[in-house]
């Protein structure tokens, strides 16, 4: 029967073009990777992992996937919507004088297609705001990366500072303990007072209470390390050692130069850029919706009245949509979509400023960071050679021991000084790098 031939034709048509509106889904990126099997971890490790685990970059995948469907969906636009239909249908009527008349029986099936086949911008004005919202979605998760990066950068570097000054209260108590063993063995002599021993013990006690300090600010900065890794507060991170840095580097550009690249290149403010042009295509669109357009549609189908006989329909339609009178919608619309448009530009012209705000400070602090690691190396070696001289005085009987506390003193302020420049010269160089979108592995090759 033609009407079999119709439903066989229909089911045809489904299944050969279903697998092109399938497509593959991306694998999930995995949080479940083992952090390492080396007993120490290193930054590039670290950083590895917290791209994998790190939800922000997940929901920044998120939002690029759905841009992308959301270009998919713009394109649809351009192609005819068809569908099928199948029916059945048993019905009694009544006729004309009230009584029932037979039942009947019918059954069919019929194709409908409609296609815009012209409009003044709505259509490519969709497509254009999708696509660059694709833009800004991948743009914004390029900017992710380098946030969860920095976190991580961040994180990294101030446990192993915490772990130097750790380190450094640590051996400013083992003098001070030192101190006070030698008081008492002087008094034990007579050569010192119960009040030398008070003096020294507050000094331990001093200095107790900043290695007690330090150590709980090393276990506040190794939870913020291992949940920008990914993980809970609690996960231990063993750290490879602190490398020693060789002379101090700053970039070979100049600070114009930099605030031109972070122009150029911090993908926050290029999709900042991309959210103007999204805005700049829904003006298109809200223009287009108040113009005319132009449709076809048509259908055909067929069908088939038990112990009746069958037939078959057909129709065409060309039409021409001309919008007269909306309620002023239209042009209330338009506004919105300009405002946006305003907001938008606002908007990129405010973060651009931020962002140039972000690398002059930056490289401010990089700059001055690069000076005080040989002012606090300098600091050190003094404060280590007037420890020792004012505790062989002090044992010659030729000094007091306020001098060896004030000497002491003067040392562990210098260690913890020391740690501060190089862990500022690190997080400088961080914050610089992040502020401009990137430093290029050569761009460090001249000294301040």
């Amino acid at each position: 029967m033609k009407i079999a031939f119709l439903v066989r034709l229909i089911i045809s048509a489904a299944i050969a073009v279903a697998p092109l509106l399938v497509q593959a889904e991306p694998s999930s990126v995995r949080t479940d990777t083992p952090l390492t099997n080396s007993p120490t971890l290193t930054l590039m490790e670290l950083t590895d992992l917290a791209l994998q685990r790190n939800p922000q970059t997940r929901l920044a995948w998120a939002a690029l996937r759905s841009s992308e469907a959301g270009v998919e969906l713009a394109h649809a636009g351009y192609w005819p919507q068809i569908d099928a239909t199948l029916s059945a249908q048993r019905s009694r009527s009544l006729n004309f004088s009230g009584l029932p008349s037979e039942t009947q029986t019918r059954y069919g099936a019929s194709i409908s297609l409609s296609y815009l086949l012209w409009d003044f911008g709505s259509r490519s004005g969709l497509g254009d705001q999708a696509k660059f919202e694709l833009a800004s979605a991948q743009l914004s998760q390029e900017q992710a990366v380098q946030d969860v990066m920095l976190r991580v950068e961040q994180a990294y570097y101030l446990v192993l500072g915490l772990q130097a000054v750790v380190e450094a209260n640590r051996q400013s108590l083992r003098d001070a303990e030192t101190n006070l063993a030698a008081a008492q063995d002087r008094k034990a002599s007579g050569l010192a007072t119960l009040g030398d021993i008070y003096n020294v013990e507050a000094a331990v006690a001093g200095v107790k209470l900043a290695l007690q300090q330090s150590e709980g600010q090393l276990a506040v900065a190794r939870g913020q390390l291992a949940a920008a890794v990914g993980d809970s507060p609690d996960t231990p991170l063993p750290l490879a050692a602190w490398e020693e840095e060789t002379a101090p580097l700053m970039p070979s550009q100049n600070v114009a130069a930099l605030l031109a690249a972070a122009r150029d290149a911090r993908p926050e403010l290029l999709a900042a850029k991309a959210r103007e042009q999204v805005a700049a295509a829904g003006i298109e669109i809200a223009r287009g919706r108040g113009l005319p357009s132009l449709n076809f549609t048509a259908n055909t189908g067929r069908t088939q009245v038990v112990d009746v006989g069958e037939s078959s329909q057909f129709s065409a339609l060309l039409s021409l949509k001309v919008p007269l009178f909306a309620g002023f919608g239209d042009r209330a619309t338009l506004k919105q979509a300009q405002a946006q448009l305003d907001t938008a530009r606002a908007t990129s012209d405010d973060l651009r400023s931020q962002v140039e705000l972000q690398v002059w400070q930056a490289y401010q602090n990089l700059r001055t960071a690069s000076v005080t690691l040989d002012t606090s190396a300098a600091q050190l070696k003094s404060a280590q050679q007037a420890m020792e001289v004012a505790t062989a005085r002090y044992r010659s009987g030729l000094n007091t021991l306020l001098d060896v506390l004030s000497a002491q003193t003067a040392l562990a302020n210098a260690r913890v000084q020391q740690v501060q420049a190089r862990l500022d010269w690190a997080a400088g160089r961080v914050a610089l790098g992040h502020a401009v979108g990137g430093l290029a592995p050569a761009a460090t090759t001249e000294s301040p």
